[in-house]
């Protein structure tokens, strides 16, 4: 790693927490809400996108939801099939995380939405014995800050909230266009293309 790198900004999606897309999406069919086209890989269309955002609540989408399928299905029922998508936290990534803040600031940068992170931190990071904090110095949350990745400027508000000088900063994630953005802003940046091909880094 670049000796002046002394801050990391970690992704969550694919980087730390692993995903099943398509889990999601039979989950939603079973309820019959066609979510095909709007689930991708790495950025999400309409109603999903406007949650990540933060443009959209959580009962709003329920609403949506009940409405295309034309039938009374429970709010529990959508966050699960909506929670589909997240596997599972590996505790060896956290821990090497929380690792790494022996020699440098961690932060998290996540294009998510409430319910996804609700569920995160009650059932995934807690299965590990973890919890976020003990991971990062400050975490940054699309539907929180009504930004989502590759816009330039929820690079720029981080580096600034937080700070961090941007030749100092490593940016992990798995889209290469959220890399490129990244970059262009002057951000060291590492693709991932693997899971946890991230920790070469620490070699």
């Amino acid at each position: 790693m670049d000796k002046r790198i002394k801050n990391i900004i970690f992704d969550f999606g694919g980087i730390i927490v692993d995903l099943d897309k398509q889990a999601a999406v039979h989950a939603f069919e079973v309820l019959g809400f066609e979510a095909r086209a709007y689930i991708n890989d790495y950025v999400q269309d309409g109603v999903f996108a406007l949650m990540e955002t933060g443009d959209m609540s959580p009962d709003e989408f329920c609403t949506y939801v009940r409405k295309k399928v034309g039938a009374d299905v429970k709010d529990e029922e959508i966050f699960r099939a909506w929670n589909k998508m997240l596997v599972g936290i590996p505790a060896r990534r956290v821990q090497t995380i929380r690792n790494l803040r022996t020699d440098y600031r961690t932060y998290m940068l996540s294009n998510t939405n409430a319910i996804h992170w609700a569920y995160s931190c009650r059932e995934l990071i807690a299965s590990t014995g973890l919890k976020m904090e003990d991971c990062f110095d400050r975490i940054f949350l699309s539907f929180q800050m009504h930004l989502a990745k590759p816009d330039e400027r929820i690079f720029r508000k981080v580096l600034s909230e937080a700070g961090l000088k941007p030749e100092e900063t490593l940016f992990v994630d798995d889209s290469s266009e959220n890399c490129r953005m990244a970059e262009s802003l002057g951000i060291q940046v590492f693709h991932s293309r693997q899971p946890e091909d991230w920790f070469s880094l620490l070699e």
